[in-house]
């Protein structure tokens, strides 16, 4: 009973952390996006990520530059064939934007 109990819980913290996405999963085309959308831990950190950027948005004197970041560095993301890879450029792009 525990077993079971255990697992839905499991289960329950995966379904909802993978459509925390900034994304719709359903749509998910690419490697990165599929990656995202079935690994737990790249959904977590693309939701912070998408938070960060609203907020540096909202905050920006230049938001068409910071929108041709972005795209830029999604390319670099999206180049991406390993999960390890997705992970580490969702690290920097979110101390690039983590306010000081």
């Amino acid at each position: 009973m525990f077993v079971r109990v255990l697992s839905m819980s499991v289960l329950a913290v995966f379904v909802s952390t993978a459509q925390a996405v900034s994304f719709d999963c359903q749509k998910a085309k690419t490697f990165t996006e599929k990656a995202i959308c079935q690994d737990p831990e790249l959904s977590v950190l693309d939701d912070e990520l998408d938070s960060l950027y609203q907020n540096a948005e909202a905050r920006s004197k230049n938001p068409k530059a910071l929108r041709k970041q972005e795209a830029k560095w999604m390319k670099e993301r999206d180049a991406c064939q390993t999960n390890g890879c997705v992970k580490k450029a969702y690290q920097k792009r979110i101390i690039d934007l983590t306010p000081e």
